[in-house]
């Protein structure tokens, strides 16, 4: 990374450009296309994704104003993106995307969970509700049309490992097979995943699962570990789940814990015998970094509001605003993990033309969380203070 290039110029580096080519020529995306390249439209939208554009009206004219950016981009009349937009294949988007992901993995970044821990991946989707008039194409419901992203992130290094968009329609667990498939793997997700078959089938092949139970889940105890005193964690149970037509062929454990936000207990299940049941109880507090993840991408990355209407569309945006999200934490990895991430997204999007000499210069270390002001308990201070006084060690005036 040259510290005299510009910021745009090295994100767009990250991207090997024989891998991009060799992507191209599988995907034939290309053909009979003489100006506005499969290239020419990622780098489009990756400027409309960091620079929040609200239309591609907005889009071009950013693009005519800009004599830096058209030397990257060339200049493209309103009809012809709109064209491109919505009749290019998402599949070589994807395809940047899994080169971008590539690039990401080189760089692991600083471990700071448990190697006994092993390798952890949560899974989840997100929902992205659209306008049934303008979207007729994604089913979800009568009066609603919807997107789904469903994604296997890894928590280890914080990044999406895996995405597959589909209508809203189609429920989480129709996803579950074509993600957890990897033996020695603890797979982390929540219990819209429930499914007993599919949990035998992990222990048979090795695939280990921490999730959380439903409600009414039907439980047969086989044993139950004693917990020590002041433990956060309420139960450790050996269990059957299922009942007489559902019934788990493996052993399970059940590890009781206290929602913190609600006070209320709730049960997590999983085929890790290995770990402490406060070690179990943890690791399913992680897969809340893909609820942040889901968060951050909606809110700093605008995948709410599309530029076109057509499935095409909709892909092709979504695929590069995660692209953008692997290339950015490229640069946070690269930069230094001691800046704040959002901090570096918004001095980019504001300076797309200046030099990375210039963003390390003006990125400030985080600032170390200060010392946390002690709780005044009053009582314990009441207390002292009036046994001071019965013995007269404090002046009555």
């Amino acid at each position: 990374m040259n510290d005299c290039t510009t910021v745009f110029e090295t994100l767009k580096g990250f991207l090997p450009k024989n891998l991009l080519e060799r992507a191209i020529d599988e995907t034939n995306t290309d053909y009979g296309t003489k100006k506005f390249t499969a290239l020419r439209q990622f780098s489009t939208l990756l400027y409309a994704q960091l620079t929040g554009k609200e239309s591609l009206r907005d889009i071009v004219k950013g693009i005519e104003a800009d004599k830096n950016l058209q030397q990257h981009i060339g200049t493209i009349s309103y009809s012809q993106l709109c064209r491109k937009n919505s009749e290019r294949d998402p599949e070589i988007f994807k395809r940047i995307f899994d080169v971008a992901l590539a690039q990401l993995k080189k760089h692991h970044g600083i471990r700071t969970i448990p190697g006994s821990w092993g390798t952890l991946k949560a899974l989840d989707a997100t929902l992205i509700r659209l306008c049934i008039s303008l979207f007729p194409w994604a089913d979800y419901r009568d009066t609603k049309a919807a997107v789904k992203v469903h994604v296997l992130y890894d928590i280890l290094v914080g990044y999406p490992e895996d995405i597959v968009v589909t209508e809203g329609i189609i429920h989480d667990k129709d996803k579950m097979a074509s993600f957890v498939t990897k033996p020695g793997i603890t797979y982390i997700f929540d219990r819209g995943y429930n499914d007993y078959k599919e949990y035998d089938r992990y222990c048979k092949e090795g695939i280990f699962f921490i999730t959380r139970l439903k409600r009414n889940a039907v439980i047969e105890v086989i044993s139950e570990n004693s917990m020590a005193k002041g433990s956060c964690v309420l139960c450790d149970k050996e269990v059957i789940l299922g009942g007489f037509y559902t019934k788990m062929q493996h052993p399970l454990r059940i590890v009781g814990v206290t929602d913190s936000s609600t006070g209320e207990p709730f049960y997590i299940a999983t085929n890790r015998f290995d770990l402490y049941a406060e070690e179990i109880a943890e690791i399913y507090r992680l897969r809340w970094q893909i609820e942040l993840f889901f968060k951050w991408i909606k809110q700093h990355l605008k995948i709410k509001h599309f530029y076109g209407t057509s499935f095409n569309a909709v892909l092709n945006q979504i695929f590069t605003a995660l692209t953008l999200f692997c290339l950015l934490k490229l640069i946070h990895i690269l930069v230094g993990a001691k800046h704040n991430f959002l901090d570096l997204v918004r001095l980019i999007a504001g300076g797309l033309w200046n030099s990375m000499a210039y963003l390390k210069e003006t990125l400030s270390p985080v600032k170390p969380p200060g010392p946390k002001r002690k709780r005044f308990k009053w009582e314990r201070e009441y207390v002292a203070f009036y046994i001071r006084y019965m013995f007269g060690k404090v002046s009555s005036y």
